[in-house]
């Protein structure tokens, strides 16, 4: 009798544990949501018709709390147990974040630039693709994550980072271009928030209709890995290259603290990159196709990451 009791629990045992396997194959099956590129093309255009956002005006400062009232607008946000925030400003920026709960502690950034660059000879520069892009990819993404939320969890925590002061006023050095992204790796240091923050991936100049991003040469290899390999996966190998120029982007400040990191740019916009930093960057010359694009091959990234238990890094 005793014997046959034990043979009994062990095999509910096995059962258990057969359920739990079958359970977590099931979780790893849930494929990420993908974004609405429309809805990301209004979220950009708006951002846009807010005129110049430039570092240290009330420009900025406009595009942050547009943003910030954009995400705590969406519905379900409050059914999610994320948050939306401007972090207290260190060095004149107005960074925001929004962050969202997740199976797993640890959590992945996602960021863009909502500034704009000062130019003296377009006074009105709004930067379509040059910020307003990024800023609508990621309102867009956290809009379907908040939807995705009402039924599953996130695989790990995401907070999607609005960095301010990405271009630099007269010219990048330790304290001029990238201030936001510095003071957001300060503020991670300080909150001991750094040891969960497991990669950082960077949108940059994401919109243009004749997309062709190339990640940035000073990428993490590794995490550059798991971009190429799920944008073949979502159909997109054509649109997704590896680049040899290293960029000083707000991807830059993670590295140095010696996090993962990729910039997913597009730094070809126009013949000759003639669009770039001109009045020529206006909203026709980028599309909803192309930032969805981006955005979706962003949230694969992550879902990649936090299903592997990050073993890709």
């Amino acid at each position: 009798m005793k014997k046959a009791r034990l043979r009994l629990a062990s095999l509910l045992i096995a059962a258990a544990l057969a359920a739990a396997a079958v359970s977590a194959c099931n979780e790893k099956k849930i494929a990420p949501p993908t974004v609405d590129g429309e809805l990301a093309l209004k979220y950009a255009q708006e951002n846009y018709d807010l005129g110049p956002k430039i570092f240290r005006t009330e420009g900025a400062k406009k595009s942050a709390e547009w943003i910030a009232e954009q995400a705590k607008n969406i519905p379900g946000f409050e059914k999610t147990g994320g948050n939306v925030r401007i972090p207290p400003s260190a060095h004149g920026e107005y960074n925001v974040e929004i962050t969202f709960p997740g199976k797993k502690p640890d959590f992945v950034i996602i960021g863009a630039h909502h500034d704009t660059k000062r130019l003296f000879s377009v006074p009105d520069f709004a930067g379509a693709n040059d910020g307003a892009s990024g800023v609508g990819a990621l309102l867009a993404m956290a809009r379907v994550c908040i939807e995705h939320m009402q039924t599953s969890s996130l695989p790990c925590g995401i907070r999607f980072v609005f960095f301010d002061g990405e271009e630099a006023l007269y010219q990048y050095t330790e304290t001029d271009g990238l201030v936001g992204s510095r003071a957001y790796v300060a503020g991670l240091r300080q909150s001991g928030d750094m040891a969960r923050c497991r990669a950082m991936i960077l949108l940059d100049m994401i919109g243009d209709k004749d997309l062709n991003i190339e990640l940035a040469g000073n990428s993490t290899p590794a995490l550059a890995d798991v971009v190429m390999a799920e944008a073949a996966a979502a159909g997109y190998a054509g649109k997704f290259s590896r680049g040899k120029v290293n960029m000083l982007d707000d991807h830059y400040p993670f590295l140095q603290a010696n996090l993962p990191a990729v910039d997913l740019i597009d730094f070809d916009y126009g013949p000759k990159n003639s669009y770039w930093h001109t009045g020529a960057d206006t909203m026709d010359k980028i599309s909803a196709e192309s930032i969805r694009t981006a955005a979706d091959v962003a949230l694969r990234t992550v879902w990649r990451l936090a299903e592997t238990g990050f073993a890709d890094l």
